[in-house]
């Protein structure tokens, strides 16, 4: 039983389970296992897609100190922090689709009373962190007020643009809170609810919602915080509800994956529509940013593209990624903040390798 030490639920594909994929999913949960222990994570869950079937899927840890509550990775609810960039920008496209917004449409055009800057952008630009909008200062990010997005806008409106929009990139969760708000604008409905209508309804995400800071009836993950030595705590209480578009969403491993399924199978936007999101056009330099609209868009090492996100916040560090051409999504979503994130990083890209270098899809 000492191999099981770190679990808490397990489901493995039954027609893989002496296949393939066996030893890959050995491998990458004693890679888990030696992270959780080093890091001292509460809670971790993971799951694996390929070919559009769930191959592995398996919760690690609690969702509470005492050790009581199991983590479920169909169930169980963690932050996925900036991993809602992605869900924000698939909205974004499928608001698009539907004729009710343009990409290079002025923000004013949707947000007249935003402040006026020294220059114009676009919803484009912010959903590529190209529109000049700076990013948390200080504890910024730590608000515990229930603000809505209107509201949340006074954190950052008088600020001035960082630099002239689509001349340099930017990363800023503040500019996809803007384009949240603009989108809600256009559509005269609450962001929640054109995330709803337009994204997780349609693709079946029962368990990806907005965090509005009451749990009571929610099955969530916890939430802590590491002090990088071992020492971990209950994280304090914040709200997140004004950043739902940039860092605000619950959501499951497995629902995750089931996202990136989406892009992957490319069964959701139209074709040209998700080039437009997945496109890394050159910046005037020649550069190119490795974004674009709500994905970060890369090729390993091995030269094999994929589309992905991670995400950090309060009681919460996460990954999704998605390697289309060999049809591949990996979600892992932890409930504890303040762990080695290059460490996190690295050893997601361990477990995607393994994988990758099993299937015969590769």
């Amino acid at each position: 039983m000492k191999n099981l030490i770190f679990l808490a639920f397990l489901w493995v594909s039954p027609n893989l389970v002496f296949g393939q994929h066996v030893f890959a999913i050995q491998k990458s949960r004693e890679t888990l296992k030696t992270m959780i222990a080093e890091e001292g994570i509460v809670g971790l869950s993971i799951s694996v897609s390929i070919q559009d079937s769930l191959v592995w899927s398996e919760g690690f840890g609690h969702s509470d100190l005492n050790g009581q509550t199991p983590i479920n990775p169909s169930e169980t609810l963690f932050r996925i922090a900036s991993i809602s960039k992605p869900f924000t920008g698939t909205l974004l496209a499928r608001m698009y689709e539907e004729g009710i917004v343009a990409l290079d449409a002025s923000l004013y055009d949707y947000v007249p009373d935003f402040p006026k800057k020294k220059y114009d952008f676009t919803l484009r630009q912010l959903a590529m962190h190209r529109a000049g909008i700076r990013h948390y200062r200080g504890s910024e990010k730590e608000n515990t007020e229930p603000l809505s997005l209107e509201q949340g806008l006074r954190f950052f409106e008088k600020s001035k643009l960082r630099f002239e929009p689509g001349t340099e990139y930017g990363y800023s969760s503040y500019g996809y809170n803007l384009l949240g708000l603009a989108l809600q604008k256009a559509a005269k409905k609450p962001f929640e609810t054109l995330l709803a209508d337009y994204v997780t309804q349609p693709l079946g995400l029962k368990n990806t919602l907005p965090d509005t800071g009451q749990y009571e009836n929610l099955t969530t993950s916890g939430f802590f915080n590491s002090n990088g030595k071992g020492k971990i705590k209950e994280a304090e209480y914040v709200n997140l509800f004004m950043k739902m578009p940039c860092g605000g969403l619950l959501s499951t491993s497995e629902d995750l994956v089931q996202f990136g399924n989406a892009y992957a199978q490319g069964t959701f936007l139209k074709a040209e529509t998700q080039q437009l999101v997945l496109e890394d056009p050159p910046l005037p330099s020649g550069k190119t940013t490795g974004y674009g609209m709500g994905w970060g868009v890369s090729k390993d090492k091995k030269g094999r593209t994929f589309w992905s996100h991670t995400g950090g916040n309060t009681g919460s560090v996460c990954r999704l990624v998605v390697y289309p051409e060999q049809k591949m999504t990996i979600a892992i979503v932890s409930n504890t903040f303040g762990i080695d994130y290059l460490k996190f990083i690295r050893n997601v890209f361990q477990i995607s390798n393994t994988f990758l270098d099993a299937s015969p899809t590769e």
